[in-house]
């Protein structure tokens, strides 16, 4: 896998032009400086999260709140950064078919030469908990064809318009300006480019390759909340599913009340709509949102479940445990239900954790869930839910059971690699990856080796196989790969993101965050 080795080879944004735009560059890898422990290969996993599959043409999308984060609104200061719009995300789904292709060509980890195992997917695979979002992704993930189009079927319903009565100068459209209208603010203002015919190339089926390996599938907040945050109801449901879109809002909209009900914590809440200016769009039913038991069962309609099984469809569950060899993967469902963007897990759940930890078999325990430990605290429950369970209470726990080895999670949309727990004998390793649509859009290889009574774990990012090139990527937009290419471009230029505590590279990491060896000791 010489040409995936970010040890070898990498790609970085270069150099900012006039309009901030950076073109990018291959540059030298990052290779890991300690020589490779030896020993017994006990794993090697692929592991990718926040896949972020998105109907950007569903009339439940609130792009609208986004546009108050930009650098040229006199609110973004204090907004900073929304997160309910991205020029890359109407390219979701050929993101992850490249990302898929490049996986299949992974047979075995770098470091050890082993096969791979698995690959284990850390939640928002979705982006709005839609049904067809969801149906789009286990194409993407099993193969077959994959029609990523909704609404109508004749023309692009998304905000990215070039139609002069819905042109909208905020977002980026991408087939250039109607006449007798200004050039939108990212091409404008921030340097992005015009390509013609993407959003009809986007809409096109085309055959998705499937992932070759065993996969496994955990729980992410996008995956059951609207934009990651508000439980769905009946009424937002009719939206979605309806044929009007919000576009404006309205005139006596109290700004503060509405982000502060779209919060990290529940309760939550939608913009108001009562008031606003609307658009008409194509109706489709086909946008319904996901039901509690709808995740269980869409992985088990396969035939292959990926950690899922039938005691998940019927209770509606989604946290499970399969084992490899002497390592057992426990996926959690972090996502609090009861609304916020942050996760805590509920009583029952925990009860089930301790249960699985105490029992004598497998040797080592790899959890998997979408958010990390430091994000367990919205606690909130409505009257009548379980208690929620948080960061303190549930690391306590772990530390509590030595085989708790490492914990992989997403979420946050960056490479981070740190330690919980005291030096020495006590703790484990926490790693997050990266996400499949914001920059660097990596995935991650996790191998696990041990000699004798110590463990050594070997972690290395790598990068979808797309163009890095504008003309390139654009060359040929029949090609899922290629458009992927223009997803990476797009997402190394968000211009709400390039500097300050949101800037891009953070999601990167720093260099102990990719590609490093990490160990622990007497944990025969």
């Amino acid at each position: 896998m010489s040409e995936l080795d970010t040890q070898k080879q990498k790609i970085v944004r270069g150099a900012a032009n006039e309009k901030g735009w950076r073109n990018l560059e291959f540059a030298a890898g990052e290779a890991i400086d300690t020589t490779l422990p030896t020993g017994e290969s006990l794993l090697s996993l692929i592991h990718i999260s926040d896949l972020h599959i998105c109907d950007a043409q569903s009339p439940a999308r609130v792009e609208l709140m986004d546009r108050f984060a930009d650098p040229h609104h006199p609110m973004s200061e204090l907004i900073k950064l929304v997160g309910a719009y991205r020029a890359q995300e109407i390219l979701t789904t050929q993101t992850l078919e490249s990302m898929i292709r490049t996986i299949n060509r992974i047979e075995h980890g770098p470091a050890t030469g082993r096969k791979i195992d698995a690959v284990v997917v850390t939640g928002d695979v979705t982006d709005n908990a839609q049904a067809n979002e969801l149906d789009w992704y286990l194409t993407l993930m099993d193969g077959g064809v994959v029609h990523p189009d909704s609404g109508s079927t004749d023309e692009w319903e998304g905000v990215a318009q070039k139609r002069k009565e819905t042109y909208d100068r905020s977002y980026w459209n991408p087939e250039g300006t109607p006449l007798d209208c200004e050039d939108d603010y990212p091409r404008s203002l921030y340097g992005f480019p015009a390509v013609p015919g993407l959003t009809k190339a986007i809409r096109q089926p085309f055959d998705a390759v499937g992932i070759r390996h065993p996969w496994y599938a955990t729980h992410g907040n996008h995956d059951a909340l609207l934009q990651g945050t508000v439980p769905p109801d009946e009424v937002l449901e009719a939206f979605a599913t309806g044929d009007q879109r919000l576009i404006g809002l309205a005139p006596d909209t109290d700004l503060g009340a509405m982000f502060g009900n779209f919060t990290q914590v529940g309760p939550t809440s939608y913009p108001r709509a009562e008031g606003g200016e609307f658009r008409r769009t194509t109706a489709d039913p086909r946008r319904r949102f996901n039901k509690p038991s709808d995740w269980a069962q869409i992985h088990q309609s396969c035939g292959h479940g990926h950690g899922l099984t039938q005691e998940n469809v019927l209770r509606g569950t989604k946290y499970w445990y399969t084992d490899i060899g002497d390592i057992r993967l426990v996926s959690l469902d972090t996502v609090n239900i009861n609304g916020g963007w942050q996760g805590s897990i509920d009583e029952s759940q925990f009860l089930w954790l301790k249960k699985v930890l105490s029992e004598e078999a497998p040797q080592y325990f790899v959890l998997l869930s979408h958010h990390p430990a430091s994000t367990l605290f919205n606690l909130y429950a409505h009257e009548g839910a379980d208690r929620r369970v948080g960061e303190e209470e549930l690391v306590a726990e772990l530390l509590k059971h030595p085989r708790v080895i490492l914990w992989l999670a997403g979420h946050n949309h960056e490479h981070k690699v740190e330690y919980v727990g005291e030096a020495g004998h006590d703790g484990f390793w926490h790693i997050q990856t990266a996400s499949n649509i914001d920059w660097p859009q990596q995935g991650r290889l996790v191998e696990i080796i041990r000699n004798g009574a110590d463990l050594a774990i070997v972690t290395t990012v790598f990068d979808h196989q797309s163009p890095i090139e504008l003309s390139d990527a654009t060359s040929d937009l029949s090609n899922p790969v290629n458009i992927a290419g223009l997803s990476r471009i797009l997402s190394a230029n968000h211009w709400q993101r390039r500097s300050g505590e949101f800037d891009l590279e953070l999601g990167a990491g720093t260099t102990e965050d990719r590609n490093r060896i990490i160990h622990l000791q007497g944990r025969a």
